[in-house]
């Protein structure tokens, strides 16, 4: 696809009224990314803003980015809550959909989950998380975690740093994401949330599953649980020591 962007009509009646800002933090992704924006140029309800907050790859991250004309690049560093930060600071929307740069969108995505955003009037909302041209074992595996979190999430809010969609004065009159917690992204939600209204929303984003091929499923899931538990007792500190960078993946040939 060209890497255009189609420009949204004001006042459509596609329920995703308002502005909506995109953030994607990206470190090392020059294979990914570009799947991603094409994703965004396509959907039939664009974002009004996307914002690709770089720390500091070592590849074509940033020109990847930058081939993308309604691609505003900032510059940021490790960790991942940094660029999350930087990204939700400047951006303008009243929605801000925080995005991982290996996600991919069908081409309805945000017209239906920020329509139903607005609708249920959420001040944090997430997806179902679903892997991208998989096994049938990861498949499962994500059908069991997308149950769980629908079935708690009054009691025990959660979801993924992949998708996260946080109403734009929340996200601003708030400390934003924690860089000391590896997984800064379940923090927030489980933060923020509280007096507010978290939901999840049942539309799919879809996700790399590089973690199982490169680590195998077994152990992948084995993290999964772990991080589970941690975060169902609140303790999100027992999971700063676990091996799980952000964008030290294999690449071809390495």
């Amino acid at each position: 696809m060209e890497p255009t962007q189609r420009i949204r009509e004001p006042g459509g009646a596609d329920g995703a009224g308002g502005t909506i800002s995109v953030v994607i933090p990206a470190l090392n992704e020059e294979r990914l990314l570009g799947g991603l924006l094409s994703d965004l140029a396509a959907q039939s309800r664009p974002p009004d803003e996307v914002l690709v907050v770089d720390a500091g790859s070592e590849d074509a991250t940033v020109a990847v980015a930058e081939g993308f004309p309604f691609v505003e690049v900032l510059h940021s560093k490790p960790p991942v809550a940094v660029g999350r930060n930087a990204g939700g600071r400047r951006a303008r929307g009243d929605v801000i959909v925080f995005l991982d740069a290996d996600a991919r969108l069908p081409g309805n995505f945000l017209e239906r989950f920020v329509g139903e955003f607005r609708r249920g009037e959420y001040d944090l909302a997430c997806p179902m998380y679903y892997p991208h041209d998989s096994t049938r074992a990861v498949e499962v595996f994500h059908d069991v975690f997308n149950l769980v979190t629908r079935a708690v999430q009054n009691l025990s809010p959660s979801g993924a740093g992949p998708c996260i969609a946080v109403r734009g004065e929340v996200f601003r009159n708030s400390a934003g994401f924690d860089p000391y917690f590896k997984f800064d992204d379940i923090e927030l939600i489980r933060r923020l949330s509280r007096g507010r209204r978290f939901g999840i929303i049942g539309e799919r984003v879809l996700l790399s599953d590089r973690r199982y091929r490169e680590q195998g499923f077994a152990r992948t899931v084995a993290q999964y649980c772990f991080m589970g538990l941690a975060f169902a007792l609140g303790r999100f500190e027992w999971t700063n020591g676990m091996n799980y960078d952000i964008g030290k993946h294999e690449r071809p040939g390495g």
